[in-house]
């Protein structure tokens, strides 16, 4: 590595970790139970939550992995939901283990008290718990295409939230809509993107080992983490399920975008809506199911200082190698520094971003 990329890694590590300790300069005080509170200490770590009112520091951006490309955060204090799932097995020969593998439940998830829900979009493994958790939040706000509220209205009819439709129906790939008095002191950018697919697979453009009976290199997780006949029902929205959704968020000149989807995006209006973004630091984004291409394709616009892969839980270990070396074809000047989570370590695990830090104004 040379002097450039150890003195950016520095910094970089400097302003994030994955683990804050010290002491939490809280978000205005709430009347929240001791339920909620032990969820959000659970989540965000018991030295960024206030044990006597529950309130989230406001001087962090905090993330918490739930599975999938599902995160709890926390942006200026003020609790949300990047998609609503516990990953758990919810049908016959389903990828994904169980609750207790993740450590949490969607009875927790709920007693976060999140002030909104943004959908990625409405598959099972995405959205599955949205319907649970509106309503055990009345008043909520959900945030999605027009689609993704229709279907999340036939799901609860008469609940009590509202579903903010930032796409109208049917809308092109590649439109945007600045949404700037969502989170006090924050900026919010949203962009309709591809679902991950597989339209541009080829024998020299194969998708990372993952699904379980790929020929690339399948996982069994289930040998050592059965499903649970058990547990609850997962929704998932029959008419929006690959209608997609990207997100920027800002604070300051600190910038994250979170794709839990990530497919090919050439031939649509989405490159051009994403050069036109301010400079994003942090990118957190999927990298199944889609041709290796998609990952280069995206960096290369996006341009992140970090990446934090996603969705290829529980079958990271089949293909860390692989991804390392894929980003390895990146041109230097431009490659990310890289976070690869792995399960189930890094469930529920905080990881903080300070969004004062010096590296992001660089």
């Amino acid at each position: 590595m040379n002097d450039f990329r150890t003195r950016k890694r520095a910094l970089i590590l400097a302003a994030a970790a994955l683990v804050f300790a010290g002491g939490a300069g809280s978000a205005g005080a709430q009347d929240l139970s001791a339920e909620t509170i032990a969820a959000r200490q659970h989540y965000f770590g018991i030295d960024n939550v206030d044990p006597a009112t529950g309130a989230v520091r406001d001087d962090r951006v905090i993330l918490s992995w739930m599975g999938v490309s599902n995160f709890a955060a926390s942006f200026n204090g003020h609790v949300v939901l990047l998609n609503a799932w516990i990953a758990r097995g919810w049908m016959e020969n389903a990828l994904w283990p169980n609750q207790s593998y993740v450590g949490s439940t969607r009875d927790e998830l709920a007693a976060l008290r999140p002030e909104l829900i943004f959908f990625g979009h409405g598959h099972g493994d995405h959205a599955g718990d949205t319907p649970f958790v509106v309503l055990a939040n009345p008043g909520i706000t959900v945030l999605g295409a027009a689609e993704h509220c229709t279907d999340l209205a036939e799901k609860i009819p008469g609940a009590d939230y509202e579903c903010v439709s930032v796409f109208e129906a049917e809308a092109a790939l590649g439109t945007t809509l600045p949404l700037n008095d969502l989170i006090p002191g924050v900026e919010i950018t949203a962009v309709k993107q591809p679902h991950s697919n597989t339209s541009t697979v080829s024998e020299t453009n194969q998708p990372f080992p993952w699904l379980i009976g790929n020929p690339n290199g399948a996982c069994q997780p289930f040998a050592d983490y059965p499903q649970d006949p058990n547990e609850d029902e997962t929704w998932s929205a029959p008419n929006s399920g690959a209608i997609t959704a990207m997100w920027q968020f800002r604070i300051g000149e600190f910038a994250l975008i979170w794709q839990d989807t990530a497919g090919p995006i050439e031939g649509t209006g989405v490159p051009e809506a994403l050069r036109a973004l301010p400079q994003t630091d942090v990118r957190l984004a999927s990298i199944v199911v889609a041709g290796r291409s998609a990952v280069n394709e995206q960096l290369e616009i996006i341009r992140p200082k970090l990446f934090i892969p996603v969705h290829h839980d529980p079958c990271g270990w089949t293909h860390r190698q692989q991804f390392m070396e894929q980003i390895q074809t990146i041109a230097e000047d431009i490659r990310p520094e890289v976070w690869f989570m792995s399960d189930p370590g890094d469930y529920l695990r905080p990881i903080t971003f300070d969004p004062t830090a010096a590296i992001w104004v660089d």
